[in-house]
């Protein structure tokens, strides 16, 4: 009772190379990764292709924006004082004016208009010796600061401080 090597291994030698196993290992083996890469390339390509349009309008827009740095509201007696700072944080040029506004939305004009550059700065002063009947120590305020092109820019609530 002997058993017969050569013969078992030719038996799985011929069954592992049959052409119906042949296929099915093709079939499990995929897209090769040559053929992966370039896939994959190509979507990549048309995506950059597809967004391209969208950001470089993005880049080459003005954008408008601004950054209130500094706003102080000081009451003595009759006198009110404020105080604002404005930066232009954007692309474009602004033209800026600066509002007030008291408890009963009465709305002050706080100084002239003013053309702020980009990156430039603007300050904007209001000071009465009648006004201060309407304003209230501790109380919040609203500040605006408009642009004649674009609206309102910014809304500040500032406390008013002073005795």
């Amino acid at each position: 009772m002997g058993y017969d090597l050569s013969k078992t291994c030719s038996e799985s030698y011929q069954r592992s190379f049959s052409p119906r196993l042949r296929r099915s290992a093709r079939s499990k083996r995929g897209v090769s990764p040559i053929i992966a890469t370039i896939f994959l390339c190509t979507i990549t390509i048309v995506a950059v292709a597809a967004m391209s349009p969208l950001i470089s309008s993005r880049l080459s827009s003005p954008v408008s924006s601004v950054a209130v740095t500094k706003a102080v509201l000081v009451k003595q007696d009759n006198y009110v004082l404020l105080i604002v700072n404005v930066k232009n944080t954007g692309s474009s040029t602004l033209n800026l004016r600066c509002v007030l506004y008291d408890s009963d939305m009465n709305a002050y004009s706080v100084g002239d208009a003013q053309i702020v550059q980009p990156h430039g700065t603007a300050s904007f002063v209001f000071e009465s010796s009648q006004l201060g009947s309407k304003f209230l120590v501790g109380t919040e305020y609203r500040i605006d600061i408009n642009d004649a092109n674009y609206g309102r820019m910014a809304e500040v609530r500032v406390f008013c401080m002073g005795r």
